[in-house]
């Protein structure tokens, strides 16, 4: 397998955001030949393509390539924030500890960053669960927390991480809030209320540790090849933090955990007992970590109302971000009763 290489084709006509759910356009073929051509060493004949997701900020293929290896390969094309994702794999990720897709080939085209990376098939937990894979990805999850708690200082000096920690939480939630009263989209009660959450997050997370947190850790984003479990989708969402959010992720009833839902608890248990964590604390403080993931998903949609993304795949921001605050809401009167 060759090196990985960085190449820039840089056009003069640059992308520009508006308010269509199809803001990426993909590079021209041209240059992905020239692009797979340089990485596989010769000329390669794209034998099929499968689009697996065409959203507002990326673009993902599924590439076959005829009588070439790896004669399959998987090409995202990303615009910012979201191309963070490079970064992550080229200076933070080691799949020999995240469990990760290991990234071949990355090059630019205007904002797009485009990324060739390994294929690692289309089995996922959403689908494919089973007691043994839960008991399995919740020590995987366990062990990449616990090897990256010791990297903190580390990944922190890097800048290029996002952070959160508690004692951060009220002002994060004070910079959101300034965006949602001037877009007229929350009430000074509602207001309030948001600050009574992320105050009481910090409270009762404050004693939690810091590692890499994936932030999207979800069934659907496991990967089950050859008896091994692999975590893809790194991305804007990936911060240094309190890393309980991704076991609250995984362990809740969002249909992206689809088939792995029953098997809950068996997560749970086999990632405290890989981590030496008592899991009855741990349960006792999932809910306040599984809030703090929706706060984090309230500010992405913040974030692309600021940025003047108006959509989403699921409906328009201003209509989402109400239904999110009323949700929070009702989340700190389950947190304080």
């Amino acid at each position: 397998m060759q090196n990985q290489r960085v190449m820039e084709v840089r056009p003069v006509s640059q992308l520009s955001e508006n308010e269509s759910l199809e803001l990426l356009t993909p590079v021209p073929d041209e240059l992905l030949q020239t692009w797979l051509s340089e990485f596989y060493g010769k000329p390669i004949t794209i034998s099929d393509r499968q689009v697996l997701r065409h959203r507002d900020l990326s673009y993902v293929e599924r590439l076959k390539i005829a009588d070439a290896l790896p004669e399959s390969i998987i090409y995202k094309q990303v615009l910012p924030p979201w191309d963070i994702e490079q970064d992550l794999h080229e200076r933070v990720l080691q799949p020999s500890i995240t469990s990760s897709a290991q990234l071949f080939l990355s090059g630019h085209y205007g904002q797009v960053t485009a990324m060739f990376m390994e294929d690692l098939g289309t089995s996922s937990l959403i689908k494919d669960a089973t007691r043994e894979l839960a008991s399995q990805v919740g020590e995987e999850l366990a062990k990449l927390h616990r090897s990256y708690c010791y990297r903190s200082d580390e990944l922190l000096q890097m800048g290029i991480l996002r952070t959160l920690f508690p004692i951060d939480y009220e002002e994060f939630g004070y910079k959101m809030l300034e965006h949602l009263s001037a877009w007229k989209l929350c009430t000074a009660d509602e207001r309030k209320s948001i600050i009574a959450l992320v105050q009481a997050l910090a409270k009762h997370l404050a004693g939690e540790p810091t590692s890499l947190v994936h932030g999207d850790m979800y069934a659907e984003n496991i990967i089950l090849r050859n008896n091994r479990l692999f975590f893809i989708d790194w991305s804007w969402f990936t911060m240094l933090g309190a890393p309980l959010m991704d076991l609250a992720s995984l362990a809740s009833d969002h249909y992206k955990n689809g088939e792995l839902i029953p098997f809950r608890d068996v997560v749970i248990d086999a990632y405290c007992y890989e981590f030496v964590r008592d899991a009855e604390e741990c349960r006792r403080l999932m809910p306040f970590a599984e809030t703090l993931s929706r706060l984090l998903f309230l500010q992405w949609l913040v974030e692309r109302r600021r940025r003047g993304i108006l959509g989403t795949t699921v409906g328009p921001v201003d209509n989402l971000i109400p239904q999110i605050i009323a949700e929070l809401i009702q989340r700190l009167k389950n947190l304080t009763v």
